[in-house]
């Protein structure tokens, strides 16, 4: 027996008895792995507890998991020292770092290890504020820096960094962890970067001292910051009452819940945004009453309609001069007057079309389908009418055929549909008409009509399948006979048009439907065109693929 064979009978024999082979015992250590996964399979064990021998494994063996294996044994700490610092494999350095005791050792790797991954290992184990300190002051890393604040509880050592740090994201870090309102108070008051003066708002929690900042600061943001937190209605209120910026108004506005203070702001405030946004929060119906009646923008009328009800929208409908307000009175009147009012002699057609939507008096729908002014309003009131003369009247006497599709996809007469689809001028009418043909009559009629448009629309419709296979055979235009042939399943009918057919499209959309391989064969040898040849050859392929048992 040769060498490799006998090699592969031991290793057969080991993955037969359930061991992984060993793939390196020497020098205290042994390697246990999978031959074909490689590395996803490796068990490294050390063997030897022999210090000397563990550092030069550690330093130069050259598996990265056997010299970090031996790492974990060391104690040598000039050793683990010098692996943590020159080590290629940055696991391996962090495994030194886990072995390392001397905090001046590790300060030096948290301000100096080319790894930034390593700077924070060693980060990790220092357990000292001042040190941190150094860290987040005097890092070259940004993320480091951070991480070395994320350690610190002290106040006043935070406070000290997010006042003179160099990094503006490390000043942020560091008053984001303070809870000390007097220190933040003064952060917010003095530093001189706006990013940090916001974030130490946002950490102040004293009522009083959010007051003086949303109230008397001269920084338009650090006022926004703060009235975001404010919670007294009273303060909020001085807020509306004072402040010059209306966006800063309509962020305290947005705060306030006092039914009076949101009143007071509807009916006072300069700035329709602020009003509106009062509004809003109002529940007082006569108090929406009056703003609905007596304010001159029209949105915050629109948002005090939209929570009304009663006759005074009626009276809002008809009287005021913005659409927008008139819409949002529509939305909530069930006065049908004041609707079929609206709907004959309101000016705006998006007013007239919303009443068409709304409306149930089926007169005043059928008048607004036949005789409104606007192309719009009608094809809403179309699209709601039921009566069937009206939309015969339509369908026949309509110039736009968009209306006349609309109301032939609302009739129910059969013969007035059939002379829809053989008369109107436009497809997408006949199509219309078509679709809500039910009487299998009039579509097989249809299906031999002169107009192949016609046929076409109507075959899709068809249910009787001899019919269905005589157009699949015998139609003039090649695209009706497609739409019958996806209708039908009769493989004589389907080989035949494969076979015969004179339109390559036609031939491959029957090649789709073949299930005998001995017909494909036969296409592919013996028709002309490249298409329909691929397709047979796909069509076997896969056939051929499927167990016979489960070919359709």
């Amino acid at each position: 027996m040769s060498k490799s064979l006998i090699i592969i009978s031991v290793l057969l024999g080991l993955l037969a008895g359930g061991c992984a082979p060993v793939l390196r015992k020497s020098n205290g250590v042994r390697v246990v792995g999978d031959i074909v996964r490689g590395d996803q399979e490796r068990n490294v064990s050390i063997t030897t507890r022999n210090q000397d021998r563990l550092v030069a494994i550690a330093l130069s063996d050259p598996d990265e998991d056997v010299r970090q294996a031996a790492v974990e044994l060391l104690k040598y700490q000039d050793i683990l020292t010098r692996i943590a610092f020159s080590d290629a494999s940055r696991n391996v350095r962090i495994a030194a770092i886990e072995r390392i005791k001397n905090d001046d050792i590790l300060m030096n790797v948290a301000m100096t290890n080319s790894e930034p991954l390593v700077r924070l290992a060693g980060l990790e184990k220092i357990r000292n504020d001042n040190k941190f300190f150094d860290i987040a002051m005097k890092n070259s890393d940004d993320m480091v820096r951070c991480a070395a604040v994320e350690k610190i509880r002290a106040n006043n050592v935070l406070y000290d960094i997010a006042m003179s740090n160099s990094v503006p994201f490390v000043r942020i870090s560091a008053v984001s962890r303070m809870t000390n309102q007097k220190l933040l108070n003064n952060i917010a008051q003095t530093n001189s970067d706006l990013l940090v003066r916001r974030s130490a708002i946002r950490q102040i929690t004293s009522q009083p001292l959010l007051a003086q900042f949303a109230l008397n600061d001269p920084d338009r943001d650090i006022r926004k910051t703060a009235i975001e937190q404010v919670m007294s209605q009273d303060v909020l209120l001085k807020i509306v009452e004072g402040e010059p910026d209306s966006f800063l108004r309509y962020m305290a506005t947005r705060r306030v819940n006092n039914e009076r203070l949101l009143i007071k702001i509807a009916l006072s405030d300069s700035d329709p945004l602020v009003r509106q946004t009062a509004v809003n929060k109002i529940k007082n119906a006569k108090e929406l009453a009056n703003i609905a009646e007596n304010d001159q923008n029209d949105g915050v009328r629109a948002a005090a309609i939209k929570q009304l009800r009663g006759p005074l929208l009626s009276d809002i409908l008809a009287n005021d001069p913005s659409p927008d307000v008139r819409l949002a009175a529509i939305q909530n009147i069930t006065d049908e007057d004041s609707l079929i009012d609206a709907l004959i002699f309101d000016e705006d057609p998006g007013v007239r079309a919303a009443v068409a939507l709304k409306i149930i008096n089926k007169t005043a729908i059928t008048a607004a389908a036949l005789s409104d002014d606007d192309y719009g309003v009608r094809l809403t009131a179309i699209n709601r009418l039921s009566d069937q003369a009206a939309l015969e009247t339509i369908v026949k006497n309509e110039n736009r055929h968009e209306l006349r599709a609309a109301a032939a996809s609302r009739l129910i007469d059969q013969s007035v549909l059939k002379t829809v689809a053989l008369s109107d001028s436009h497809r997408i009418v006949r199509q219309a008409a078509i679709e809500r043909i039910t009487d299998e009559a009039i579509l097989e009629e249809l299906s031999r009509n002169s107009n192949a448009a016609v046929r076409l629309l109507a075959v899709t419709k068809l249910a009787n399948k001899l019919i269905l296979s005589d157009v699949a055979r015998n139609d003039p235009y090649g695209p009706v006979r497609r739409a019958a042939l996806e209708q039908i399943s009769d493989p004589v009918v389907i080989t035949k048009i494969a076979l015969e057919d004179i339109d390559p499209s036609v031939r491959k959309a029957a090649v789709q439907k073949i299930n005998a391989t001995e017909t494909l064969s036969k296409i592919i040898s013996d028709d002309t065109d490249q298409n329909v040849v691929a397709e047979a050859k796909t069509r076997l392929k896969l056939l051929e693929s499927m167990p016979v048992r489960n070919r359709p």
